[in-house]
């Protein structure tokens, strides 16, 4: 345990949540003392997980109620899941935009119904959070990723629109948009050549480095927990300054170490 107990006795849900950052966030939001199912297509061998393909309307309809029965109750929903089709605009087929936009944009849209019922149903007024995690690409786009990064747009669209709506009933929705972020299965995946890729686009982040999962599990736990209570409709982006700008003269850019 790290000390804090930020989510004794909560249910959480984190979709995604067998590896990457996803994983992270399960992780710290066991470590601060909340009952966590994990929903992914992967068997994570630990913990409570529920496989799950979010994709299938059907599925994921049954996540909130599953969640429910395992954990007794649900305080907080991690939408993390996600897919990332990329590839130039003209070539992305049908089935590629119509997966993308199941995933990362309809499944969470399900959850958050389910969840905000059920928030609601309780009947104790406590509320409930939500985070969603977006893409610092829904901000700022990047080529060539357009179907990923409008299906990562219309999730923060649907963040400020259940914040909106629902925050009089104390239902908190808030956004994570995490920049480039290096996961442990994507380090142990990379050659001179990516690293040389990623020391080169390293010159657009200020910090001069990428982030790690455990950083943008701690955005997730301050939106989700009560030290954010008046906190809500709002997208946190966690990408070392990215999007602040860029150097004019790139002269005058800072050196970049080896990752």
């Amino acid at each position: 345990m790290s000390g804090r107990a930020r989510f004794q006795g909560r249910g959480v849900v984190v979709t995604g949540g067998a590896q990457g950052i996803g994983h992270a966030i399960a992780l710290a939001f066991a470590d601060e003392g909340a009952d966590v199912l994990i929903v992914d297509l992967l068997e994570t061998g630990t913990g409570q997980t529920l496989v799950a393909d979010l994709g299938d309307p059907d599925q994921a309809g049954g996540v909130i109620a599953e969640a429910v029965t395992r954990l007794g109750r649900v305080d907080v929903v991690v939408n993390c899941a996600g897919v990332q089709p990329d590839g130039p605009a003209l070539g992305v087929t049908r089935e590629e935009f119509d997966r993308a936009f199941a995933v990362n944009t309809r499944g969470p849209f399900i959850l958050m119904q389910d969840a905000v019922r059920h928030f609601l149903n309780r009947g104790d007024g406590r509320g409930g959070s939500i985070v969603n995690i977006a893409s610092a690409n829904a901000i700022r786009n990047e080529s060539p990723e357009s179907v990923y990064n409008a299906s990562k747009a219309a999730l923060i669209a649907l963040t400020t629109a259940f914040a909106h709506e629902f925050g009089h009933l104390g239902v908190r929705v808030n956004c994570v948009a995490p920049g480039e972020t290096i996961t442990p299965e994507a380090e142990g995946q990379m050659d001179q050549d990516d690293r040389a890729q990623l020391r080169d686009y390293l010159r657009r982040v200020p910090m001069r480095r990428p982030g790690t999962p455990a950083e943008q599990a701690a955005a997730v736990l301050f939106l989700a927990s009560d030290e954010a209570s008046f906190i809500t409709g709002q997208t946190l982006v966690v990408d070392g300054g990215e999007l602040s700008g860029d150097w004019y003269d790139s002269r005058d850019s800072p050196p970049v170490p080896d990752p």
